[in-house]
């Protein structure tokens, strides 16, 4: 699953005790990682490890950019909570995002960057993931999202299961909005492929969850258009959210107009009054 969307093997060393960092390239969107949702965008499997260096077969998506570093200077998440994976010459780890979180937050923190940490340890290496919760690093072995329910149905459900976030910006939702979009259409695509029209329980399985992708879908939409309307509920849609700026605007066209000009706009203001 997923696999043409990842580069060829690429064989990459580094030092011990080194890091990977992986970041989304500056000119790609967040929605280029969409299609990606339920899948994993970066696979590393153990080629060699010695006392001094460490190989391994990376690929990772196209709009991805990994880098390889012996020191890490910034803002990792260093929680005691997280786990560190330890694989031997042949086995190797694969990255989610995890199931349950908006693609935008996800999206966000992968622009910011995640950071692996890679160490060698009795002929085998750990790898320590420095970054939140929202992204997995699973190994090989206990990667059963291949074996588990369709995964159309698995990725309707897990965007219905997000609680909502009423804060994001426009460009967020719009986000959120796309992928629902996507999810739907492989709804579509899977009742077409799959026939599955004689098997009643799952196609009102689908039914359903389609529906409620739509009526999500509607909130979200609304919430969109209001985010682009309006700065705040207490104030109108023409409101201008920084009245400050534009008194001092004003005030500086008051300050460079002749003296006559500024009679002339009282003298109007006056008229209007009365």
């Amino acid at each position: 699953m997923f696999e043409s969307l990842l580069t060829q093997p690429q064989l990459i060393e580094l030092p011990q005790d080194g890091y990977l960092v992986l970041t989304l390239s500056d000119s790609a969107s967040d929605h280029s990682l969409l299609q990606t949702t339920g899948g994993h965008i970066a696979e590393w499997v153990v080629v060699e490890s010695t006392y001094d260096r460490v190989s391994l077969l990376a690929r990772i998506h196209p709009f991805l950019k990994l880098d390889i570093q012996s020191t890490f200077i910034g803002e990792v998440n260093n929680s005691s909570t997280a786990e560190q994976i330890n694989r031997t010459s042949g086995q190797g780890v694969r990255l989610f995002n995890a199931i349950g979180y908006s693609p935008a937050i996800c999206v966000s923190l992968l622009r910011q960057g995640l950071v692996i940490k890679i160490s060698y340890e009795q002929a085998s290496v750990n790898f320590l993931p420095l970054f939140d919760k929202k992204w997995q690093l699973i190994e090989l072995e206990r990667d059963l999202r291949l074996f588990g329910a369709p995964k159309e149905l698995r990725r309707a459900n897990a965007i219905l299961a997000r609680e909502p976030d009423l804060l994001l910006n426009a460009e967020k939702l719009l986000l959120e909005i796309s992928e629902i979009e996507i999810v739907r259409n492989e709804l579509r695509a899977f009742v077409n492929e799959r026939q599955i029209h004689d098997y009643r329980t799952l196609l009102n399985e689908v039914t359903n969850l389609d529906t409620q992708l739509l009526r999500r879908k509607q909130l979200i939409s609304r919430q969109y258009h209001q985010s682009l309307e309006r700065v705040n509920w207490q104030y109108a849609a023409n409101y201008e959210d920084d009245i400050e700026v534009l008194q001092r605007k004003i005030e500086s066209y008051r300050l460079l107009s002749p003296p006559e000009l500024n009679a002339m706009v009282e003298q109007m203001f006056v008229d209007e009054n009365e």
